[in-house]
């Protein structure tokens, strides 16, 4: 499976031959509840937070299948936050006269879908009144790096929902990092961990 990010809202998702059989996908059976259909949308949007850092952030999903793609399976993921964007997306969409609407429901065992963001701080004492601010709601995986005397902060809510309580209330001691800046990968890459697991309530418990 191969990923291409065409915008902040929009995925390109194409697969082989082979794995569009595996998954018993086509698109005249993608809007189907099956297992292995389900799976696969799972896959999709794991590796598309991975590689692309492509995250729902609590938005509904309008998925169509690529015209013309004949050689295995494609199609597109755009992320709907209105009703007019849910409007724009039908009007372009090639079928749109035989659109069905589609719930994505992921199981217990289905893995996790978040809205990771990461923060940079100019100084420690900035991090730590993050922390204080968040840890009462925040839930979730949070890892603390420095790099080049700067601190970065990267946080992954358990439910992406609460992504934008905790952005408003980060950005008052930090700034959010673009792809373009620095990405997840980089930082592991080249930051050193100061706190790996739980970062929020380790600040909480020895620096406050």
């Amino acid at each position: 499976m191969r990923i291409e990010k065409i915008d902040e809202n929009k995925i390109k998702v194409l697969m082989d031959t082979d794995e569009a059989r595996e998954w018993n996908v086509s698109s005249s059976n993608m809007a189907s509840n099956t297992p292995e259909i389900r799976e696969m949308f799972m896959t999709a949007l794991k590796l598309a937070e991975r590689d692309a850092e492509f995250c729902i952030d609590g938005a509904r999903l309008f998925v169509e299948a690529i015209p013309g793609h004949t050689d295995g399976f494609g199609m597109l993921i755009t992320k709907i936050f209105s009703d007019s964007d849910l409007e724009e997306a039908v009007s372009k969409c090639p079928y749109k006269g035989t659109v069905r609407k589609r719930q994505l429901t992921f199981g217990a065992g289905g893995g996790k879908i978040s809205g990771k963001r990461i923060f940079r701080f100019r100084e420690f004492d900035d991090v730590c009144r993050a922390a204080d601010a968040i840890h009462n709601f925040f839930e979730g995986e949070s890892t603390l790096y420095k790099h080049a005397g700067v601190y970065y902060m990267l946080l992954i809510p358990e439910n992406s929902s609460m992504m934008l309580r905790t952005e408003k209330i980060m950005l008052e001691f930090s700034d959010k990092q673009s792809r373009t800046l620095i990405s997840h990968g980089r930082l592991n890459e080249l930051a050193d961990v100061m706190i790996r697991r739980n970062a929020v309530d380790v600040l909480i418990k020895y620096f406050l």
